[in-house]
């Protein structure tokens, strides 16, 4: 199943759900009073969509633990996203995007895995969606802490809503909804991730003898107007073979022919390596990078969270809400009129077909920050504490 047809279900049918369950309980809280809950022995915690998500949520979810140290945490989420929630919980429930038979069947064993222990507390880190809300409600869950989104059939699933920020960086927004939820108020830290030893062993292959940068040309199922231009992406690569830098080309499977192209275009000394690697040796490569160059997309979240420096493009998107935090990244971006057009309310999507936005972005603009960044007397950038290549 791919993205688009998963946001036309969860918009339909989940609104409809939504909408009779959420309305239903409004009536039965009116009848019947709920008890309030006095302590969280089960915490579920919910974001099914992006590598990128779960890397600026990771620290969120440690602190969300750190605050009820004897709760058992259950996390819901896609297969993907495995390797970077595994050691955040006691369980995890997995949704597999293999079409509606198999996405409904997953859903449905996830609600009668939570039945048997129904979760305290829910803090579903959804900014749209309705499925989250509605695993969270039908698994039984009592206290349901979630963004506001001004949609019936979802913010009546929800005990607390808390607005989702278009002003500061999304990873505030995810620590607000913490907040909320009884985590106490503090700054957003980046970082909690690290490289798994077994990813390591996995890129000793096709890790360069020298300093190397990473290309990130593709945008995975997200929209294709968040990809700027292959030539850009070349240029940006020659650019690095001239400082003396290898330059490694990644991807999802569905995008080695990108890569392959990509990595032809810049000659000698880069090499694809889209579809090759699983999440945990793509964290370690990111972290051995000395810069990465990427669109609006996941790795740019997976790299700020190690702490290694990024240069993303942006169009449909703001980088006020996505842009990379760690030191020494920059973020490209045009602020036209009509961006940015993926928002919350439109479910992420958008009807463009001519992508000013990213197109309107030069090489050189790129070329020149690379330059600058790689020179022998270039910025040098200290990693988060306690995260290692």
């Amino acid at each position: 199943m791919n993205l688009g047809s998963a946001k036309m279900l969860d918009r339909v049918l989940g609104g409809v759900a939504g909408r009779a369950i959420g309305w239903g309980d409004v009536l039965g809280e009116w009848l019947r009073p709920p008890r309030p809950v006095d302590a969280v022995e089960h915490l579920l915690v919910v974001k099914f969509w992006g590598l990128g998500n779960w890397a600026l949520l990771r620290p969120v979810v440690r602190d969300l633990a750190a605050r009820w140290p004897a709760a058992r945490v259950t996390i819901a989420t896609l297969e993907g996203n495995l390797e970077l929630v595994e050691d955040l919980a006691d369980d995890v429930l997995l949704v597999r995007p293999r079409g509606f038979g198999t996405v409904t069947t997953d859903l449905l064993r996830a609600v009668a895995t939570l039945r048997r222990r129904p979760p305290d507390l829910s803090v579903d880190f959804e900014q749209f969606a309705r499925a989250g809300a509605l695993l969270a409600r039908l698994g039984g869950c009592a206290q349901r802490v979630g963004f506001r989104s001004g949609a019936a059939g979802r913010d009546a699933l929800y005990t607390v809503h808390v607005p989702f920020r278009r002003d500061v960086h999304v990873s505030r927004s995810f620590r607000d909804l913490a907040e909320a939820a009884g985590v106490p108020r503090a700054p957003y830290a980046p970082g909690a991730l690290e490289p798994t030893v077994r990813g390591r062993r996995e890129i000793a292959p096709y890790l360069p003898s020298g300093p190397f940068v990473i290309l990130h040309p593709g945008s995975g199922d997200n929209f294709p107007g968040r990809r700027w231009s292959e030539a850009g992406f070349a240029a940006v690569g020659r650019q690095a073979i001239v400082e003396g830098h290898a330059v490694l080309v990644t991807g999802g499977p569905a995008e080695a022919d990108l890569a392959s192209r990509v990595a032809r275009s810049v000659g000698r000394g880069a090499v694809p390596l889209a579809g090759r690697l699983s999440v945990g040796a793509f964290v370690a490569l990111l972290a051995r990078a000395r810069v990465v160059v990427s669109n609006d997309t996941g790795p740019v979240h997976l790299a700020s969270a190690l702490g290694v420096p990024v240069l993303a493009v942006f169009g449909p998107n703001t980088p006020v809400l996505y842009g990379p935090l760690a030191p020494g990244s920059r973020a490209f971006y045009r602020a036209l009129p009509c961006s940015p057009c993926l928002t919350t309310t439109n479910y992420r999507s958008s009807r463009c077909r001519i992508h000013t936005c990213t197109a309107s972005i030069p090489a050189g603009e790129v070329t020149g920050a690379l330059r600058r960044f790689l020179a022998p007397t270039g910025e040098r950038v200290t990693r988060w504490p306690g995260t290692s290549p």
